[in-house]
């Protein structure tokens, strides 16, 4: 019965993606890293037939002309900037006769060229100030995005969907450069690099002086990790994938590319993904302290749920591309759902427990909470909201209806054709996917409808201890051209009374305790106040810390 869900399924999804209508790229793209320019010559083809669009482009492209596609003559174009539907974007398009209504043909041509700050010098770099969205120079390389529209994205404003992922024909020219890679294939040596793909993908581009090499079934650009860490993170990746694949019952799809930036910026330390790319965006090489290289182990096993959540963005995110005014739910809610279960069957129930006990005091601090229900902009939804509530939501949903029909659910929403992720879909799934009716109503009164659901959540999740076990950490942040080894201290662990306010006010007490011993040695310091329900867990995730923080750092012991 299994093997024959799977394929049904599978069917399903590969019917889905082929019949989707996905938009294809071809042409030239000319590159200068150091000089910090963009030149595109290019033809865009397979469009919808809509009259509901825009057309997005990097707002530091300036467009030379949007032709017809045997280049005979230019369409007239107006455009508009809408920061709410993307801040990094012109919106383009084309004014029908009445100049009221917009046509779209099926297929156009577009030259654009744009010029952007070259940040090869580390001093004049601003503390912070790069995002996913940025066309980033360095000077040795150039990193763009999906995000940053630096290729045409066509966005339908009555679906609400935007078409960022296509299929090209590609080819880059850059001159003062040493390899290419655009996401989708395989990374190439030389200043012209040919690309394409029958399959659709976000456009990641990435450009400069860079080596790579493929381990086993990763792609590594630009790392320097060792060969055995990155065997270490490929077998994980393989184990994490395979998981995903049991309990979806969808196949993953292509090979994982794991790539190493650094920031235009002195201070941004992040990661993103751009299926199928997990890319790092480190002044440090962060990458390289995920794995211990002597234990050929991570360096730090709660690390699973960060690498298994990237990953579990091939579903929510590729597989479907979450929209409307539940996108931040089913994008990072849902994916942080399944990393949790992860967690639990890939490392064991303790980890799982903490991390339950970690969205459980996020949602205590949750201001101006919005029932699911009611949410009517993506705006009411913050971080918390998506990335601590909502999966403490799905694990309270989870305890009502079991874990396997919990999958079942979450496949017949990656099977949906076109979803608008709205409420609509998040309770009809439910209902397709075999929940009888009274049961969504019954979860629905208690969590979905009311400001009353905040509270009644986080009473399911009542602790069974009596005492947080609490303790501070601080560090240095290293200064450019200090050969000083940076201090790290650290304090004992104190018992107090299980309080929420107690726990407040303990660690604004610590707070203003590192502060005034870190400074005015050095004003950069970073603290972390961690508290537990057991001691056990408090002195194993101690000795976790000091031990990481060991070989960069002078730690010691401080009373607090």
């Amino acid at each position: 019965m299994r093997i024959c869900t799977f394929v049904v399924l599978s069917l399903l999804l590969v019917h889905h993606l082929a019949h989707a209508q996905t938009p294809h790229i071809k042409g030239d793209i000319y590159i200068s890293v150091k000089a910090g320019t963009v030149k595109a010559n290019l033809t865009v083809s397979n469009l919808p037939n809509t009259t509901n669009y825009v057309i997005r482009l990097n707002s530091g492209f300036n467009i030379q002309a949007f032709r017809d596609s045997t280049d005979s003559f230019s369409y007239a174009a107006q455009r508009a900037y809408d920061p709410e539907k993307s801040y990094e974007s012109f919106q383009y398009w084309f004014p029908a006769k009445d100049n009221k209504s917009r046509f779209l043909p099926r297929q156009f041509r577009v030259s654009y060229v744009g010029a952007f700050p070259v940040y090869g010098d580390s001093v004049k770099k601003s503390d912070r100030g790069d995002w996913k969205g940025n066309i980033a120079f360095n000077g040795k390389t150039v990193r763009a995005t999906e995000q940053s529209a630096w290729y045409p994205i066509l966005y339908d404003t009555l679906e609400d969907r935007t078409y960022q992922n296509v299929t090209y024909d590609l080819t880059i020219h850059s001159p003062d450069v040493q390899s290419i890679y655009l996401n989708g294939a395989p990374p190439q040596s030389g200043q012209t690099a040919h690309f394409k793909s029958d399959r659709p993908y976000p456009l990641l581009l990435f450009v400069g002086d860079f080596a790579f090499r493929k381990e086993r079934s990763t792609y590594l650009i630009n790392t320097s990790l060792s060969g055995s860490q990155a065997e270490v993170l490929d077998g994980w990746f393989s184990r994490i994938k395979a998981y995903y694949q049991q309990h979806l019952q969808i196949p993953y799809g292509a090979d994982v590319t794991i790539l190493a930036s650094t920031p235009i910026s002195k201070r941004n330390d992040w990661m993103f993904v751009t299926y199928p790319t997990i890319a790092s965006v480190s002044p440090t090489g962060w990458l390289n302290t995920l794995v211990d290289d002597k234990k050929q182990a991570l360096s730090d096993s709660s690390l699973l749920s960060f690498i298994a959540h990237e990953l579990g963005h091939y579903y929510f995110g590729s597989v479907i591309s979450p929209n409307s005014t539940l996108r931040w739910p089913f994008l990072e809610g849902m994916t942080e759902y399944i990393s949790l279960q992860v967690t639990r069957d890939l490392l064991g129930q303790s980890f799982y427990d903490r991390q339950i006990k970690q969205y459980v005091g996020a949602c205590k601090n949750l201001t101006d909470f919005t029932p699911l229900k009611k949410i009517i902009t993506t705006s009411e939804i913050t971080e918390t909201y998506r990335y601590q509530y909502i999966p403490l939501m799905l694990t309270a949903l989870e305890r009502q209806i079991g874990r396997e029909q919990m999958w079942k659910w979450l496949k017949t929403i990656l099977v949906t054709p076109n979803p608008t992720t709205n409420y609509a879909l998040f309770r009809s799934t439910l209902s397709q996917s075999g929940v009888n009716e009274k049961t969504i109503e019954a979860f629905e009164k208690t969590y979905l409808e009311s400001d009353d659901g905040l509270p009644a959540l986080i009473a399911q999740f009542k602790p069974t201890s009596s005492a947080y076990y609490c303790w501070g950490i601080a560090k240095e942040v290293p200064k450019t051209g200090d050969t000083r080894k940076p201090q790290a201290f650290y304090t004992t662990i104190k018992s107090i009374k299980y309080d929420d306010k107690e726990l407040g006010k303990v660690a604004q007490q610590y707070f203003d305790f590192a502060k005034s011993h870190c400074a005015p040695a050095n004003e950069t310091c970073t603290s972390d106040f961690n508290s537990y329900d057991n001691l056990e867990d408090a002195q194993k995730a101690q000795a976790r810390w000091i031990k990481n923080l060991s070989e960069k750092y002078t730690v010691k012991q401080i009373e607090f």
